[in-house]
């Protein structure tokens, strides 16, 4: 969505302040977005922070103090790429539906033809209401795109449909107006990330040089293809990933937990995380104190996740294979072990692939015995290019059945 330029229009729903989250991650993914307030909509958030937000004036009148007064809407006319109002009041999409243009919104809505999306939010009655329905069924009818909205508690503490779509549906269905292909909307992908840290004692712990880097880049990928994904990630310095689930863990054993929490319900898991191979037998509850003589640390074996879901997902599963010699042997031994659809395979030991690198170079194996090298290129295209072949692969094995 880089350059395009977006109108996001707010009124007057006490979930106002959520289309602040949704401005954010339009800027960050390099939208250009102006914002437009209904006068109820300001008394729920003040126009100053979508100001500060966009770096542009909102635009609140019809006809405002300015040299261009009362043009705003229809320049917009012309320069916009798509419209999005979020929240989407009952009176907003029954004057759009119905042709009323008697104040900044409706006037704009009914002058624009760009693209538009309408994000519901308002108590459960008035979106049952029958004039709210038809509205939306007209409005859908001239091609508008209007989401349905999630059910659950209300500001009037009453439950049903009405509370406004998840963040992560409304930035695909932004997605849509643009026609981004979405071939994993309405999927679940499971990704793992990051090292395990395995304690010695309460200030020492066994680790590994991964970064996250690669499964935070899968993460991503998935979710711009329109997934909701669960990013379940060990220790990192990286920032949390917008619209995806995340879960941070630390040991072995707690991944674990998570991944066999989650799995049941993935449609996709990508395994990436480095989880650790051996763990402390009987990590002390105190420091250990320096000593002069040499001492050894007795280890025992960490739990295999892959093996403790063996049987728990209907999920295509796709497991890393970090090595330093005979990578091909170890790809496919794991592949025939541990009981997943693909393996990716990378080198620990060559100059910029695997751990703590912004670039990776890997080759894929499945179960019918092909492989695809993938070359070296920066962590989220090689993400793309993995999914992509996943996605591929699984739609002939769906053709051929």
């Amino acid at each position: 969505m880089k350059n395009k330029n977006i109108l996001i229009i707010v009124t007057g729903s006490i979930a106002a302040y959520k289309a602040c989250e949704v401005v954010r991650l339009l800027r960050k993914e390099g939208a250009q977005v102006q914002v437009m307030m209904s006068r109820a909509a300001q008394e729920f958030v003040g126009k100053a922070t979508f100001a500060a937000l966009t770096n542009n004036e909102v635009i609140t009148e019809i006809f405002p103090d300015t040299p261009k007064a009362g043009l705003e809407h229809i320049e917009m006319a012309i320069d916009l790429d798509a419209i999005v109002v979020v929240p989407a009041t009952a009176n907003t999409l029954c004057k759009v539906a119905n042709g009323v243009a008697d104040d900044i919104v409706s006037t704009t809505l009914s002058v624009c033809e760009q693209p538009t999306l309408f994000a519901p939010a308002m108590n459960f009655r008035m979106w049952q209401n029958q004039a709210s329905m038809d509205a939306v069924e007209k409005l859908r009818n001239r091609g508008f795109l209007i989401l349905d909205p999630e059910e659950g508690k209300l500001a009037s503490l009453h439950e049903g449909e009405g509370r406004l779509p998840e963040i992560k549906d409304i930035m695909n269905g932004i997605r849509t107006l643009f026609e981004i292909p979405l071939p994993l909307k309405g999927k679940k992908v499971l990704v793992t990330a990051g090292p395990t840290r395995e304690a010695i004692d309460p200030v020492r712990f066994i680790s590994n040089r991964s970064s996250g880097k690669m499964g935070y880049a899968i993460a991503k990928s998935a979710r711009d293809l329109g997934a909701a994904v669960t990013l379940i990630t060990g220790p990192t310095a990286l920032a949390d990933v917008a619209e995806v689930s995340m879960i941070k863990v630390e040991t072995a054993e707690t991944m674990a937990e998570e991944v066999q929490n989650h799995c049941p319900s993935a449609d996709y898991l990508f395994m990436t995380a480095a989880v650790a191979d051996y763990i402390p037998a009987k990590p002390s509850s105190e420091k250990l104190k320096r000593s002069d003589k040499a001492d050894s640390l007795k280890l025992k074996p960490a739990v295999d996740i892959l093996k403790s879901i063996k049987g728990k997902t209907k999920g295509m599963t796709i497991s890393f294979a970090l090595e330093t010699s005979n990578g091909e042997e170890e790809a496919m031994r794991k592949l025939s072990q541990k009981g997943v659809d693909f393996v990716v395979l990378n080198y620990a030991n060559e100059p910029g692939s695997g751990f703590d690198s912004e670039t990776n170079r890997v080759v894929i194996f499945d179960t019918a015995g092909n492989k695809k090298e993938l070359k070296k290129d920066r962590k989220d295209r090689i993400a793309n290019q993995l999914i992509d072949f996943v996605l591929n692969k699984t739609s002939k094995k769906t053709q051929a059945v």
